[in-house]
């Protein structure tokens, strides 16, 4: 099982000042998480996910926003799984929490990953590593390359001349995007960190 401990960063305060939860929770929504994400306590949300590939796309979503520092517990969660997130326990959530922790310390990509079970926390040093570099090339991008990237992740499969048309710019303007933003490199790495994240989820301790 898959825990995101997700909490602002109050060194990065919205511009108007607003709560950045209800965003996040928002653009947590169509994610295919086990239980709803939820605030926990001030800025902070908790989400459950039961695959790595839905674990991955919440992180992308959180990191799109650039202002979430994310602790990842992997492991076991305790049986039967509540109704609210904020109930659940076990070895990945308490994970979670000291990824969380971490990840306060740390600069430019606030990103933790923790597996429950120590004999696997070598992998996530690597599935860390992995999607620290994907947290960068996010971090980088500008206004333009944003929205380009957030078009083709909503729509893979659209051409370039049709997301022109949906972004109201030209065709050459999505191209250049595409080719500065770093997505297809991105994009390449997102399969070798599912499979770092699902390689500690069969083997945890169940």
């Amino acid at each position: 099982m898959f825990v995101l401990s997700l909490s602002a960063a109050a060194a990065r305060p919205s511009s108007d000042g607003a709560d950045p939860v209800p965003a996040l929770l928002e653009a947590l929504e169509p994610v295919m998480l086990t239980r709803p994400a939820e605030r926990t306590a001030g800025p902070e949300v908790l989400a459950l996910a039961s695959r790595a590939e839905d674990a991955l796309e919440a992180m992308l979503r959180a990191r799109e926003a650039d202002r979430w520092r994310i602790g990842l517990g992997i492991g076991a969660v305790d049986r039967p799984l509540p109704g609210s997130v904020r109930e659940a326990a076990g070895p990945a959530v308490e994970a979670a929490a000291a990824a969380v922790r971490a990840a306060r310390t740390t600069s430019s990509v606030p990103l933790v990953v923790r597996a429950a079970d120590d004999r696997q926390q070598s992998t996530a040093e690597d599935a860390e590593a992995v999607l620290r570099l994907i947290g960068w090339m996010i971090r980088t991008r500008n206004r333009g390359q944003w929205q380009t990237v957030r078009a083709l992740r909503e729509d893979p499969g659209a051409t370039q001349a049709e997301l022109a048309q949906r972004l109201g710019v030209t065709q050459q303007t999505v191209s250049r995007a595409v080719r500065t933003s770093g997505w297809r490199e991105e994009s390449a790495a997102h399969p070798l960190a599912v499979r770092l994240l699902s390689m500690i989820d069969l083997t945890s301790a169940r």
